[in-house]
């Protein structure tokens, strides 16, 4: 059984190389960083630095949840590793946190055009769409948000993910007949998450989404308190046009939608 505990501090270094290799094909990681693509050392240093600073300010400000695995002292990274907001943290962007996570290096290590894609395109993007979407629930102060969920690839299918999210609905969540809400950057994730309740509402992109491949998708999913079916799933899918898709990117029939 996977032990699952709060990271602290002196694990974060550790926890966001877990995110690193986790993510290491991931759409919206490609994304923030496509721009020094020519320069790999510099862009998996801008890489291990963005989750860096994530981990740090989430330790500051929210929670973060893994499992350490087996002699995980003498190892690099931890197995899995789950970034969480809490109902009740306000300001994780605020300047004093952000410079303490790391980010003001980030961003001149990344350069203007990195700087765009990750403060202007990423944090922009998911504020404002997070805002769209709970501004017609009247309980979206009471909400978990999943910011990060990875596991490396030798810890895929040992069950971590279960124990994880066990860990917080039964410890966290449900107990407050809490929403929780994530944004899953990857189709084949979907039915992974709707096996704990979580329903897709609508997506987002950042960069042009009618581009060939500067473009990065995610579908934003909530669960509804205790695993119920989110009580406004239905209107925002209709208010957002939201057409669920296949794994391969294809939209399936609309019939699908209110499922």
């Amino acid at each position: 059984m996977a032990k699952v505990e709060i990271l602290t501090f002196k694990d974060y270094k550790k926890a966001a190389r877990t995110l690193l290799k986790a993510f290491d094909d991931d759409n919206v990681d490609r994304y923030l960083t496509r721009h020094l693509e020519d320069q790999p050392e510099l862009k998996e240093k801008c890489d291990l630095l963005l989750y860096e600073a994530y981990v740090y300010s989430h330790m500051l400000k929210g929670m973060v949840v893994g499992v350490k695995g087996d002699d995980s002292e003498n190892k690099d990274s931890f197995e899995t590793v789950s970034i969480w907001v809490t109902p009740d943290t306000r300001d994780i962007d605020d300047y004093i946190t952000m410079l303490r996570s790391g980010y003001a290096k980030l961003a001149w290590l990344t350069g203007a055009e990195g700087r765009r894609r990750v403060f202007h395109d990423m944090f922009r993007t998911l504020a404002e769409n997070l805002d769209d979407i709970m501004a017609v629930d009247p309980d979206r102060d009471n909400m978990w948000t999943l910011v990060y969920l990875g596991s490396t690839p030798k810890a895929r299918g040992h069950g971590n993910v279960r124990a994880i999210m066990d860990y917080m609905f039964k410890n966290y969540i449900d107990p407050k007949d809490s929403i929780t809400y994530l944004e899953s950057s990857a189709l084949r994730n979907v039915p992974i998450y709707e096996r704990f309740g979580f329903r897709c509402v609508a997506d987002e992109w950042l960069g042009d989404k009618n581009a060939t491949i500067d473009k990065a998708r995610m579908d934003v999913m909530i669960r509804g308190p205790k695993g119920k079916k989110w009580k406004f799933l239905e209107e925002t899918r209709k208010r957002r046009g939201y057409v669920i898709p296949d794994e391969s990117g294809e939209e399936v029939g609309k019939q699908e939608v209110t499922k």
